[in-house]
């Protein structure tokens, strides 16, 4: 059973660890479209306290840059 007193990830976070869309947009390097898919496709969480901007952690997308990125030069056989 879950404990509804436990804080959650976002309770737990400072406001320097959490980012606007477009300072998702700029760290992940894509569009507002691209943004807008992962959110909805549910690749990148995200929360929505007031109905209206969307807000990311630091951490998600650090984890989701380290998860999909690779070294060329691993893959590299000449």
């Amino acid at each position: 059973m879950k404990n509804s007193n436990a804080p959650t990830k976002w309770e737990e976070t400072s406001v320097q660890d959490v980012l606007t869309s477009r300072e998702a947009e700029s760290i992940l390097k894509v569009s507002r479209d691209t943004l807008n898919r992962y959110c909805m496709n549910g690749i990148i969480p995200y929360s929505r306290p007031t109905k209206g901007k969307r807000y990311f952690l630091k951490s998600d997308i650090l984890n989701h840059i380290s998860k999909n990125t690779f070294s060329a030069s691993k893959y590299n056989r000449y």
